[in-house]
């Protein structure tokens, strides 16, 4: 296939396309609360149902992964896509903490497929166009179209939920990744080298390179830290609300400009990567998430909500780059595999982080939690940044394509 002739323009319109409907969820700023009220069930077992969520999150990632590089990357999206529309009704109907982790499950299998699978697709699909030095800049534009469609899902939801109830408002979400079904299978499966090896072997081989190519290795753990940290704000927003007394349809309205900041910045992502540079980037970014979360536990007032935007700016600047960094950094023919590590290491943190989030702020108290969200990143950022810059000796720089495509052990 000529280079010119793959209809790259086409994969990346659907390329948002799919991000926008996967991401617009009316749930997702009343979905703690609907849990409390409506269902009755309590917040510490309702963050301690995460953790087996993502474990098996953990352990679906790189065989997902593997998956979709073997029998392509559009299959295994549309598959994900539809498992997350069951999942979701499945949410708006349950009823015991049963059907509650049943849910929980379905949605792990959901979303390791898509984790790593969407972003191989459009980095093929650029580099078969002779395009792929675009990556970052389309990637900080998805990450922006998957804010908006969060900061448009969030900003309405709380006002159905008072319109209607917050069951329905849960249930009518699953509409959206049923969209998104519809895109992927609109997508062109971009050419990308077959692995020539089956797939239990490219799986092994994939998560091999990962691990013994130091430039992957530490980019993968210090991303998934960030990407940690930068999960406090999807924990904790609703809860400081509930403790602070904010009533239902006001959920949207606090917590939009927080999507909103950080739209902004996934918007300005390549500009800022490009002048101040990654290492700066990757420096900056934990301390201001670890200092928002300590001064929203000193002033903890409604108003020091404002504080959450924060981790929401520098997970829009800083994510992109990350991706970007890794996917330079890997051969085509083990990409999702590779990318599908960066969500194993964050889903296994996570396991962990969240019900310890939760625990604290429902045992303890909120303030409790928000010390440990900031002590998270003071303990495990500084060691994970030295490390990915002694893994890069001669400074950070794009390796040549044909270093990326021997660099498999």
């Amino acid at each position: 296939m000529a280079v010119t002739a793959f209809p790259v323009r086409r994969n990346t319109w659907l390329y948002y396309a799919f991000a926008f409907f996967m991401q617009c969820g009316l749930w997702f700023g009343v979905w703690i609360k609907y849990l409390l009220d409506t269902r009755g069930f309590e917040l510490r077992w309702i963050f301690l149902m995460d953790l087996p969520f993502w474990l098996a999150m953990a352990a679906l990632q790189a065989p997902l992964g593997a998956l979709a590089d073997h029998i392509g990357r559009r299959r295994v999206l549309v598959i994900g896509a539809a498992l997350y529309s069951l999942t979701i009704l499945g949410f708006g109907f349950t009823t015991s903490y049963w059907m509650l982790f049943a849910d929980y499950m379905l949605w792990a299998v959901a979303n390791a497929s898509t984790s790593g699978a969407d972003e191989a697709l459009m980095f093929d699909s650029l580099k078969a166009a002779g395009q792929e030095h675009r990556f970052q800049h389309i990637i900080g534009r998805n990450f922006a179209v998957t804010l908006t469609s969060g900061f448009v899902g969030v900003a309405a939801g709380g006002f159905v939920a008072q319109w209607t109830s917050l069951a329905f408002t849960v249930q009518v979400s699953a509409l959206f990744p049923l969209c998104a079904v519809v895109v992927a299978l609109l997508m062109v499966e971009p050419p990308r080298e077959q692995s020539r090896h089956p797939y239990l072997r490219g799986l092994r081989e994939g998560l091999s390179f990962a691990w013994h190519t130091p430039q992957v290795r530490y980019t993968v753990l210090f991303g998934s830290v960030l990407m940690t940290g930068t999960f406090g704000p999807v924990i904790l927003m609703q809860p400081f609300l509930i403790d602070h007394g904010i009533a239902t349809e006001w959920f949207g309205l606090f917590q939009a400009p927080i999507r909103l900041t950080a739209v902004i910045a996934a918007f300005l992502t390549t500009a800022v990567a490009a002048r101040v540079g990654r290492p700066t980037l990757f420096l900056v970014g934990p301390i201001a998430i670890a200092g928002a979360y300590a001064l929203l536990a000193v002033f903890n007032t409604p108003w020091a909500f404002a504080l959450f935007a924060a981790p929401a700016l520098v997970q829009a600047l800083v994510n992109p780059a990350v991706s970007a960094h890794l996917n330079e950094r890997i051969p085509s023919d083990r990409r999702a595999t590779v990318l599908s590590v960066l969500q194993l290491a964050f889903s296994l943190q996570v396991a962990f982080f969240e019900p310890g989030l939760g625990f604290a702020a429902d045992g303890i108290s909120m303030v409790a939690a928000l010390f440990f969200a900031a002590a998270y990143l003071a303990v495990f950022v500084p060691p994970l940044l030295l490390l990915w810059r002694r893994a890069h000796p001669g400074g950070v720089t794009r390796p040549p394509l044909s270093a990326m495509e021997t660099a498999a052990p």
